[in-house]
């Protein structure tokens, strides 16, 4: 949504469902999942936007992601495709902390290996 949105002035959900590759009533259903939790507005039939919580929450994900693929293609030796694979992986299974251990091991690394 966080990519859809800065490209694009309106978002539909069609439009998820063609990148993404999957089919429309589950990306229905994911975005009700996420108006419900307050991350997006939906309208009916149109435009889905992100609030400023789902911003904000999409933009820590992606900098999650990033140091994270950053610390698995450099400490691992992971091909960068592999190292995005598991930094996705990991967020959606890891808790808070497990995931702030990790992020420390990269901000641990030396500044010329980021």
């Amino acid at each position: 949504m966080l990519a859809l949105s800065d490209a694009y002035d309106t978002v539909l959900s069609k439009n998820v469902a063609h990148l993404l590759g999957i089919k429309r009533p589950t990306v229905h259903h994911a975005l009700e999942v996420l108006q419900e939790k307050g991350l997006i507005r939906k309208e009916l039939y149109g435009d889905v936007r992100l609030t400023e919580e789902g911003r904000a929450l999409a933009m820590e994900l992606e900098t999650q992601r990033d140091e994270l693929s950053v610390l698995f293609c450099r400490s691992f030796s992971l091909s960068p495709e592999e190292a995005v694979k598991a930094a996705l992986l990991l967020i959606s299974e890891l808790n808070d902390e497990s995931i702030g251990k990790l992020r420390g091991a990269f901000r641990a690394m030396p500044r010329e290996a980021k």
